[in-house]
């Protein structure tokens, strides 16, 4: 990957209409400059196809009507590009703010040649053409109305309300690679604001704080480029966000669904097992729903597991040393189980869901529906928690970059959810159904609700490295029973028997 960026081109053509007609001036007096009007004439001629913009451009009959968004509607017009024009009348081109939230243009960060600048100053908004910088950082910016006249004055940035481009013009020439600084969480500015306009499927809002979600963006983009993942946007990040590296070719398709067969066999083996009319602490029985879904859960991603799926992979792995890895921190009730978590495999797959289903009775009572904890306060789209074991999308930095990969698998419907299964004698109310912000957060609530065999996988990844992202796991709430994992092993049994050498 190469170093340097495109440089900068040169000035785009509305610039250059800007640069024709600097010398233009208002008429003193009652007279009007024909020249000022008529630009409104060329507006509504241009854009006579518009509903209703011939009509606005007719009510520009004097000069003496503030004129910067006139000119700048005008300039880009010229370019075959159309201003502003929503609504209402503080949507529309000739009121200076609207250029600043118009959806046909976007947030720039710093600004280059042709950059259209909106700024409060005294007197109202005003809209003008950024052309260079000054020695002291202040703009040098072209524009009319500026003294009442089209010419070249300097700006305080202070005073700048959005620096925009035109959405159709395409990307805006970037700044050299080897000019961008080094962004991590706490920073904030322009640079930061290039990063989120240029990161794909940015999740969060453009205002220039490089937060946790502008950090979770990275660190997924990141990961899906091939990069160092360590959540800094240096030369690497920055150059392939210049070059649009295209994303590493996804993992190897999932293992087909169960066979409705399959499915109706293993629903009949957890509803027979002794676990499946245990009274758990506090919970009383589970759901019948909760129990066969599961099963089928399990089933699934031990056909991951024999297919080498990286997540699969992830949740069966061996003991670690973490006090993240849930194994650990159980690994005394483990042991008095005869339960050996100690080599990586199947056996850690089935003792990991044996303790789920534990977590699940005791977070959720196995509603596979449930919503977020309407107790919390300080909450966002990542923090609200979702589904039968109340996980939060911030959970997915623990397990990259399968957490993400999990995600995007279910989210195509590449991973049946076997929500039937888990909604067998629960009820969900419609708060239950409903979810909190947008993003990866919003869907994450959605998935884990719809299709709750990725509420079960996201769940055994998290136990496996960030456990202590549950308080029940945490104050040793959670009950393991032994019976669970026998009724997982004779869920395993009967895959082995019905997918002859798969196993």
């Amino acid at each position: 990957m190469t170093k340097t960026a495109k440089c900068i081109s040169d000035d785009p053509k509305w610039l250059k209409v800007m640069q024709a007609i600097t010398g233009l001036t208002e008429e003193p007096g009652d007279p009007d400059n024909p020249k000022i009007v008529g630009m409104a004439h060329f507006i509504g001629k241009k854009w006579a196809d518009v509903p209703g913009m011939a009509d606005y451009c007719d009510t520009y009959v004097h000069d003496s009507i503030p004129w910067c968004g006139l000119t700048a509607a005008f300039c880009v017009s010229v370019a075959g590009i159309k201003p502003p024009f929503g609504r209402t009348d503080t949507d529309r081109f000739l009121w200076a703010l609207a250029w600043s939230e118009s959806p046909d243009f976007v947030i720039m960060g710093r600004p280059v040649p042709g950059t259209i600048v909106v700024m409060e100053r005294e007197g109202g908004g005003h809209v003008t053409l950024f052309e260079s910088m000054d020695s002291s950082g202040r703009y040098r910016c072209r524009g009319g109305n500026q003294s009442d006249a089209v010419n070249l004055q300097t700006y305080d940035p202070d005073t700048v309300v959005a620096l925009v481009w035109p959405r159709a013009a395409g990307e805006p020439p970037q700044i050299p690679v080897e000019d961008r600084p080094l962004l991590e969480q706490g920073d904030s500015g322009p640079d930061v604001t290039d990063l989120q306009r240029m990161l794909p499927r940015f999740t969060g809002d453009i205002d220039g704080d490089f937060g946790p979600i502008t950090r979770d963006n990275v660190v997924r983009y990141q990961a899906t480029r091939g990069l160092e993942v360590d959540g800094q946007v240096g030369e690497q990040t920055w150059a392939a966000l210049y070059e649009n590296a295209p994303p590493l070719p996804p993992p190897a398709p999932p293992p087909g669904a169960l066979t409705a067969k399959q499915q109706a066999d293993i629903k009949r083996i957890a509803n027979d097992s002794s676990i499946a009319s245990y009274s758990w602490e506090d919970r009383g029985r589970s759901p019948v729903g909760f129990t066969q879904g599961m099963a089928l859960a399990f089933a699934q991603t031990w056909k991951k597991l024999q297919a080498d799926h990286p997540a699969a992979i992830e949740m069966a792995k061996a003991r670690t040393n973490s006090d993240h890895d849930v194994f650990n921190e159980y690994s005394d009730q483990y042991r008095k189980l005869g339960m050996n978590n100690e080599h990586a495999g199947v056996d850690c797959l089935r003792n990991l869901y044996a303790l789920m289903l534990g977590s699940g009775m005791r977070e959720s009572s196995g509603m596979f529906c449930c919503g977020r904890d309407q107790s919390a306060e300080n909450y966002d789209s990542t923090t609200c928690e979702a589904g039968a074991f109340q996980t939060s999308y911030n959970a997915h930095g623990s397990s990259d970059p399968e957490f993400d990969n999990l995600m995007d698998e279910y989210l195509r419907g590449a991973s049946p959810g076997y929500v039937e299964a888990f909604a067998e004698g629960v009820t969900c109310s419609a708060s239950d159904w409903e979810n909190y912000g947008s993003g990866r957060g919003e869907q994450f609530q959605e998935l884990c609700k719809t299709k709750p065999a990725f509420a079960v996988e996201t769940h055994a990844l998290t136990l496996r490295n960030l456990c202590n992202h549950y308080g029940p796991i945490v104050r040793g709430e959670v009950e393991l029973k032994k019976e669970a994992e026998q009724m997982f092993r004779a869920v395993q049994n009967y895959m082995e028997e019905s997918e002859p050498g798969v196993a």
